[in-house]
């Protein structure tokens, strides 16, 4: 065992499975899995640390008690979204701005929305406002768009409004948003203290726009306030709850909650919506790690997990954020890392459609419970986990490591009878047919993540990752014409691994206006306050001013352009002369992603927002490199079995099947084979290569 409080314990909990990773400072890092509990997640929470003891052959409280951080990263917020589990809200705005959230945009009608769905026309509505009208007021005030007060807060108005909210709607909670609070918040602010007035015992949670965004925006500002409050009790319930039966548990050490702006917070300073996302950033967090080690600008990170499909970029060595994230069909103004997602995970559920004859697979899934139908639980609906199994691709008695058996001759039934019978084919073939379209569905996803910042798939390698990942990579990646795959030792925990790397991270996003020709000062200065304010919450998380790196960002635009790129800065203060290389920098990167000529200098340039991301630095394990010993891997055989390959040709191979455990760096295994992990599987199709790298990552090429 490690020394007292040398432990970092990263927690993920996603729509099927909780993982967690323990790493310590020497390098080494353990693995565990355990099955989400969505009825109360904190017990898959505890459930997986107990596995995790039981890996590393020691007490649960020994090894919460030798934690020097604890990291979580969770689906509650997206799933109380989702299930709109959430609490009774009520919304406060300018009067004469109470429809806002329900005109919505015109794009609201298909935010969120997948392309099949969108294409039935007939069937596309709204989604379901989260604040009904009736609970909807307005309250009269008006602040311009330069932060001026045009008509004083009726304090009257907004004395009525809780009162009417809170006592005769009963609402637990209240999102604040009035129209232009992003550039002036005294109004806010005002609302803020008559709250405390109004409710002195503070049972009512609250939410002000102008505090979780500084950016213009009225739609998507209001929505970011009101899902704040919709979530607010439910994930503090849950924290809170969590951290008592952790701190019960043995856990001394700092309780951080992972936020899907890629970095970790103590829960004072997390908000619940910064909360969602959290799983999928813990995976572009490990991805940018490994990148860095490894030497890869450009990569595609590729998780499949048990629900869902996810894909995020990382180009010349940085994630992005999306520029208004949607979640469940609602826009938001959230610094959330740019990750695409679709249903498609070892779960999801394939049938065959009764109108048109076709095979669908997704995006609904069969979950945790009952599950697939191998799992033998109740679940009836094939799924792609069944599909795998039925080709051999899935051994049903090592399946988590041997800790669960799979019923494969359930699963082929089912697929018999649902897929099969209906199409006309054999068994086999009806589940190669789930396993192509599952995989053309993610290979479509990442082009279309891809082609649209510039690029082009072949500059990128595949980071798979996920329990699923890795079992499909070989499929999705050669649709794309990528020849390299990475697959690493913790692909199927990768989300978790990334938490337990996490870093303190804070950001802020500003609206603005500077117009080129403009001088330093204007932007100086801003910068100047959001890193100011940054700084003081840095200080309440510990660190010191050395300890904390400031990473800056210009969005620009051509003039009368309503879409800005985002430029990093290279520099951490602006001059005349950094104005003009800004201008070149973004002419360049603007040609880049819409092609040469498609810029228009004439029509002027601007900077239309600012990002600041505050970064302490955390303790993380080095991991380090093992001597490279050439072989073909031969002792790591432990046996043989057929498996359905679609590529080059289809059909059933016997291949040789790999304890993962046993290959050495430097190894090389040419295909067809089976790598087996404990809680994932790595076929090699004919033709393919994988070789171990020094730091026991498998290098797939095709």
């Amino acid at each position: 065992m490690a020394a007292a409080k040398d432990y970092i314990i990263g927690i993920d909990t996603g729509g099927t499975f909780t993982d967690v990773v323990v790493m310590s400072p020497s390098g080494e890092v353990w693995t565990a899995k355990a099955s989400t509990t969505p009825d109360e997640f904190s017990r898959g929470v505890m459930d997986a640390l107990t596995e995790a003891s039981r890996v590393l052959d020691v007490d649960r409280t020994e090894l919460l008690n030798q934690a020097m951080l604890f990291k979580h990263g969770s689906t509650v917020a997206t799933n109380a979204l989702i299930t709109r589990t959430g609490v009774k809200v009520g919304f406060i705005t300018t009067r004469g701005f109470e429809d806002t959230t329900e005109i919505m945009r015109a794009i609201g009608r298909v935010d969120g929305l997948s392309e099949e769905e969108i294409r039935h026309a007939t069937w596309v509505t709204k989604p379901e406002p989260l604040v009904p009208r009736e609970r909807v007021l307005g309250v009269r005030e008006r602040i311009d768009y330069r932060g001026e007060v045009v008509v004083p807060l009726s304090r009257e108005d907004v004395m009525d409004a809780v009162r009417k909210l809170v006592d005769e709607e009963g609402c637990e909670a209240i999102a604040v948003s009035l129209l232009h609070a992003w550039a002036n918040a005294r109004h806010e602010d005002d609302v803020r203290a008559l709250a405390r007035e109004a409710d002195p015992s503070n049972k009512v949670f609250w939410s002000f726009g102008s505090e979780l965004a500084q950016v213009a925006g009225e739609y998507a500002r209001a929505n970011t306030a009101i899902i704040n409050s919709f979530l607010g009790p439910t994930v503090d319930r849950y924290l809170g709850g969590l951290q008592t039966k952790l701190e019960e548990g043995g856990l001394e050490g700092p309780f951080l909650i992972m936020q899907g702006n890629g970095g970790v917070a103590h829960r004072a300073h997390a908000t619940p919506v910064s909360n969602l996302q959290s799983g999928p950033a813990g995976g572009a967090i490990a991805s940018a790690y490994v990148a860095g080690l490894l030497g890869h600008p450009n990569v595609i990170t590729a998780d499949m997990g048990g629900t869902s499909f996810d894909v995020g970029l990382i180009t010349e060595g940085y994630w992005r954020y999306a520029a208004e994230p949607i979640v469940e069909r609602f826009r938001m103004l959230q610094p959330i890392i740019d990750i695409q997602s679709i249903g498609a995970g070892g779960g999801t559920i394939a049938r065959v459609d009764e109108e048109t004859g076709r095979l669908l697979v997704g995006p609904q899934s069969a979950g945790a419970s009952p599950g697939p139908v191998c799992y033998d639980a109740g679940g009836e609906e094939v799924t792609v986990t069944d599909a795998d199994l039925v080709l051999g691709i899935i051994d049903p008695d090592y399946f988590l490591g041997g800790r669960k058996s799979l019923n494969k001759e359930k699963a082929g039934k089912a697929v018999e009878e649902k897929i099969a019978k209906p199409l006309g084919l054999s068994t086999v073939e009806a589940a190669a047919g789930v396993y192509d379209i599952v995989n053309s569905k993610m290979s479509d996803l990442i082009r279309q993540q891809v082609v649209r910042t510039g690029h082009l798939p072949e500059e990128f390698v595949i980071y798979a990752f996920g329990g699923a990942g890795p079992v499909h990579s070989a499929g999705f990646s050669a649709e794309l014409g990528i020849n390299k795959i990475y697959i690493f030792p913790t692909s199927p925990v990768f989300s978790a691994f990334g938490v337990a790397a996490a870093d303190v991270i804070h950001t802020r996003v500003m609206t603005c206006q500077y117009i080129f020709p403009t001088q330093p000062d204007g932007p100086n200065e801003r910068l100047d306050t959001i890193e100011n304010e940054l700084s003081e919450i840095m200080t309440g998380e510990g660190f010191k001013a050395d300890q904390v790196e400031f990473r800056r960002f210009f969005t620009m635009r051509y003039r009368r352009q309503t879409a800005g790129v985002e430029i990093p800065l290279p520099w951490d203060r602006m001059t005349d002369e950094r104005l003009r290389e800004l201008q070149e920098m973004f002419e360049t990167k603007y040609e880049e992603l819409y092609g040469v000529g498609a810029g228009y200098t004439k029509a002027g340039m601007e900077i239309s927002a600012i990002r600041v991301d505050a970064v302490g630095l955390v303790t993380k394990p080095e991991l380090k490199p093992q001597p490279v010993e050439r072989g073909d891997g031969s002792q790591a055989v432990k046996g043989k079995r057929n498996v359905y390959f679609t590529r080059p040709e289809r059909g059933f191979i016997e291949t040789p099947v790999y304890d993962n455990a046993l290959l050495k760096a430097g190894n090389e295994v040419a295909g067809p084979a089976i790598l087996e992990l404990p809680f994932t599987t790595i076929p090699v199709p004919p033709g393919a290569n994988v070789t171990i790298d020094p730091y026991l990552n498998l290098v797939m090429e095709i």
